[in-house]
Parts: C-alpha cells; sequence; structure tokens
C-alpha cells in the first residue's frame, strides 16, 4: 500500500503545479502508537506486515531514484516535472535516512504511518501545500503536547491509545481510539473509538484478504481519518 501512494503523491506533483486548492495551509504531526494488543492467530500476519514494509520502503525509494534520474524533454511538462525533481533531490536524501527506522519498524506503527500519507492525499491535491508528518512515540498530556506543538510550529497533532482486536459476532475487529489535538485551542478536541473490519474495499482501502492483520490496520485508518479530516476540513476550508 505505501508504494501505491508513493506513486499517486509523486503523480499528483507531476501533474496539479500551479493549481489552487481549498485548504489553509496547516501543519500536522502523527505521531506513531507505541504498542497494540492483538489475538494469537494473528501474530504471523504481524510478521508478514514487518516484512513487507521493509520491502516496500527499497521499492519506494528505488521509484523515487528513478523518477529523479528520468529525462522528459517534452515543452508540456517541462516546467511541472523540474519542480517535482527539485522537490525529489530534498526528499530522496531524507528517505535513506530513514533506513534505520524502517528497519525497527512495528506493525502497529501502520496506523501513523498510512495515516500520514491519507491526509497528505486528502489536504495536498494543490497548492498551497500543508506540512503533514509522522513522529515517534512520545508524551501526550496536554502539557507535552503544548510542547510538541511550539516546538515543531504544528497547528495539530494526532495520536492513538487502546490499539486493539476484539471478537464481535464471531469476526475480528479492530478498536483503537484517535485524538486530535489544537494548538490554537491548546485542548483535545476530538477524541474517537472506532472499528476497522476485514473488508477490502478498493482503491486507496485495498487490502490482502490472506493478511487478516493488514485489512484490520488499513480499515483502522479509513475510519480513524475520516473522523479526523472531517474535522480539519470544517476548520482549514478556504473562504471564497
Amino acid at each position: 500500500m505505501q508504494r501505491i501512494f508513493t506513486t499517486l503523491l509523486l503523480m499528483l506533483s507531476l501533474t496539479t503545479y500551479g493549481q489552487r486548492g481549498m485548504w489553509k495551509p496547516f501543519k500536522l504531526c502523527v505521531i506513531r502508537p507505541d504498542t497494540a494488543i492483538i489475538d494469537t492467530f494473528l501474530f504471523s500476519d504481524r510478521d508478514s506486515i514487518e516484512a513487507g514494509n521493509l520491502k516496500s520502503y527499497y521499492s519506494s525509494l528505488k521509484q523515487m531514484e528513478d523518477l529523479l534520474n528520468l529525462k522528459d524533454d517534452s515543452k508540456e511538462m517541462e516546467n511541472s516535472f523540474k519542480e517535482a525533481q527539485e522537490r525529489l533531490k530534498k526528499q530522496v536524501p531524507l528517505m535513506k535516512a530513514q533506513e534505520g527506522n524502517v528497519k525497527k519498524f512495528k506493525y502497529f506503527q501502520t496506523i501513523s504511518q498510512y495515516s500520514t500519507q491519507v491526509y497528505n492525499f486528502y489536504f495536498n491535491e494543490y497548492e498551497p501545500f500543508s506540512t503533514i508528518v509522522e513522529l515517534p512515540n512520545q508524551q501526550t498530556n496536554l502539557s507535552s503536547l503544548k510542547t510538541l506543538a511550539d516546538t515543531s510550529k504544528a497547528d495539530y497533532i494526532v495520536f492513538y491509545s487502546n490499539i486493539h482486536t476484539v471478537d464481535k459476532d464471531g469476526s475480528v475487529i479492530l478498536k483503537l481510539t484517535t485524538s486530535l489535538y489544537s494548538k490554537k485551542d491548546n485542548k483535545v478536541i476530538l477524541t474517537k473509538e472506532t472499528d476497522g473490519d476485514t473488508n477490502s474495499r478498493g482503491d486507496m482501502w485495498t487490502c490482502s484478504m490472506n493478511v487478516t492483520l493488514s485489512c484490520l490496520l488499513i480499515n483502522g485508518v479509513r475510519t480513524s481519518t475520516d473522523e479526523v479530516a472531517n474535522v480539519l476540513r470544517e476548520r482549514q476550508i478556504r473562504q471564497k
């Protein structure tokens, strides 16, 4: 899934240059969760997800390097293509620097990792671009959130808690609680528990039916980002 999103975002950078978006730009930090509790029968899925993430990282890095080295002499794409490649010159070294962290990746970090990509997809289709980044796990009491918002110049911070699987009517589901902190309000403005099921819904919500935990995590992201994105859309809409 990460590879698919990398492709989408890179293609958007090539095709939407110069167009104007509907959102007032903002900075959003997404904090990685530090743990999750899952049923033992999902442990093999856990290992598969962690190995797959490392493979996807190397594939995405190669894809970015290939685009960086690609030559395009067409006049129609000249400006936007050069602009995209200039951004890639900065992004590729940053991505390479993440190799050590990627090797330490835990399956439950799919939630923050994929959510970051989803928010970028939702809010960075057109300029002016917002800054949406994933951060390591850290304290999320109000004082710590304020300090993080101040030091990182973030407008919002998303964080997670109580991630676990449960049985519901004979089927396994993932439950997670998502919270959204606002620097302007200096308080948590959203706390919502949502579920992730095992359905593959296609497009960016496609998941492997053979890896149950993957579907649970992807759909957990779907319900979580829906809640947060609705709040952000209302607060960041550009007045016409």
